[in-house]
């Protein structure tokens, strides 16, 4: 008996057409971005700022006529980050041939904006291949390394380490942090430029704003007594 799948086609396409269609999940091209994990860190940050400022504000060349002058407006808040960004970027600015001031009425206005972004539920994140692990998948098989005991699963253990201890793997870590720096002319925008980096979980406290300490009270308080009658005051 010939059995004919033509109906049960027919009735899977008609279901098909009935359910309601959403676009698949993808991602982005496998890419890279830094992770601070030290103060040096923060240093290679504010002087790729400061040469890029000088780039947009003077050129790449020697600077024309008279020097650029600048004002770095002091931090608002006291994160460990955004008081070391601001001392360290008076310091590479000044290297890069611009006058500082800290008077607020000489010299262009520069402002920076440190937002902390805190990443929930991010799902499968694509692993991606070291540069030794890449070199070395280039001239291995997958099937060669489905063996866990064949010699080309253990060079790819061998990269996958070499990668780990070079320090170029790293965890992803659900944190990151937008800095956004701009100089300012009046109400109009000069230059901004903005870095986005990875930071560590577990210091994520280093650059997250605090509440600016009070000032503390001057005022005295003194208590006034008053003259019993009849007699003079002293």
């Amino acid at each position: 008996m010939k059995i004919s799948y033509a109906p049960l086609a027919i009735l899977c396409l008609g279901l098909g057409a009935c359910m309601s269609q959403v676009p698949v999940a993808t991602t982005y091209p496998v890419n890279f971005q830094k992770k601070m994990q030290a103060a040096h860190h923060w240093d290679v940050l504010t002087a790729d700022v400061a040469k890029r400022l000088r780039d947009n504000l003077i050129g790449s060349g020697e600077p024309q006529g008279r020097p650029v002058a600048l004002n770095v407006q002091q931090p608002r808040y006291n994160s460990q980050f955004g008081i070391a960004f601001h001392n360290l970027l008076i310091t590479h600015l000044l290297e890069q041939g611009f006058v500082m001031t800290e008077n607020p009425s000489f010299g262009l206005p520069v402002s920076y904006d440190i937002q902390v972004v805190t990443h929930q539920d991010r799902g499968f994140i694509r692993p991606t291949p070291g540069l030794f692990t890449a070199l070395t998948g280039t001239v291995l098989v997958l099937r060669d390394v489905s063996d866990t005991h064949s010699s080309a699963a253990a060079t790819v253990l061998g990269a996958v380490a070499l990668d780990v201890a070079s320090g170029f793997v790293t965890d992803t870590p659900n944190s990151e942090i937008i800095v956004t720096t701009s100089v300012m002319n009046g109400d109009r925008f000069v230059s901004r430029v903005r870095d986005i980096y990875y930071v560590s979980d577990n210091n994520v406290d280093q650059y997250i704003a605090k509440v600016p300490v009070p000032a503390p009270v001057t005022t005295r308080m003194v208590e006034v007594v008053g003259c019993s009658s009849g007699q003079p005051c002293p």
